[in-house]
């Protein structure tokens, strides 16, 4: 019976740790050549149209962008062996 309990205890556990894991979005931004990397706990990449920041001169910009969480070969660090 322990071990049923533990071993329901340690899926939900696994089950609550994965659900909210990070993602990382790649998002372009429209009319410009600009990538941005924005870190999410929740939700989904394609929801975002628009990303809000302040410069250093405190001023808000807004660009529109378009996101996807699809894993790019250039965000990995590519180690060639001689």
């Amino acid at each position: 019976m322990k071990k049923r309990i533990l071993l329901v205890a340690s899926a939900l556990l696994l089950l609550t740790v994965s659900c909210n894991k990070e993602k990382n979005c790649r998002c372009a931004v429209t009319n410009t050549q600009t990538v941005r990397i924005i870190t999410l706990k929740g939700g989904n990449c394609h929801d975002f149209t628009y990303v809000r920041y302040r410069d250093v001169l405190d001023q808000l910009h807004v660009d529109t962008v378009v996101c996807t969480d699809y894993p790019f070969e250039a965000d990995t660090a590519i180690v060639y062996n001689d």
